[in-house]
């Protein structure tokens, strides 16, 4: 249990305190109205006046980016952000190769013919699909897909998998099975 404060003594203010007379209630108190300053005269001199008005600065051409940079990849020479995917493309199995895609080699991927993989589609139309997924346009891939080359496609790989936090729930069901196996 613990200790309650002991309250201490009450004592007396000692007598310099009581008899210092700087303390407030012993000060005068003046009634005295400040005096009023004297009223300036002068004026001031008058700045020369300019012969021409300068010119407005040119406005940058430069100008911030709307684009989240870790999420760009380049391709064919422009810029293209990767933004979370649709449901649709998930419905559809456009983005399911993915996994796929991450796990197997580009150059023995795009060996597989159709059946290996899936029974519809080729590793060819698989990677095709992924990419439309990917950037929400069948045009640019179609217009893009001979120049994309397999750095690209890592990268896109990488950041597909973040901003669609798939990593993360593939890494926390694999912490689950750890779990569950050392319970064992």
């Amino acid at each position: 249990m613990p200790r309650l404060p002991v309250p201490s003594d009450i004592t007396d203010l000692p007598e310099s305190v009581i008899t210092n007379p700087a303390t407030p209630d012993n000060l005068p108190f003046k009634e005295e109205k400040p005096k009023e300053s004297e009223k300036n005269t002068e004026t001031p001199i008058e700045s020369k006046k300019l012969d021409f008005t300068p010119e407005a600065s040119p406005e940058k051409e430069d100008k911030p980016s709307n684009l989240i940079e870790e999420n760009c990849v380049v391709i064919n020479g422009e810029k293209i952000e990767i933004k979370p995917t649709k449901l649709k493309y998930f419905r559809n199995k456009a983005a399911s190769g993915y996994g796929i895609i991450k796990a197997v080699p580009l150059h023995e991927l795009l060996t597989y013919d159709k059946g290996v993989i899936d029974e519809r589609r080729s590793a060819d139309q698989l990677l095709y699909d992924f990419l439309v997924a990917v950037f929400d346009s069948s045009d640019f891939v179609r217009d893009n897909y001979d120049e994309i080359d397999a750095d690209t496609i890592d990268k896109i790989c990488k950041i597909f998998g973040r901003i669609n936090h798939i990593d993360e729930k593939e890494e926390q069901a694999r912490k689950n099975r750890e779990a569950q196996a050392a319970k064992r």
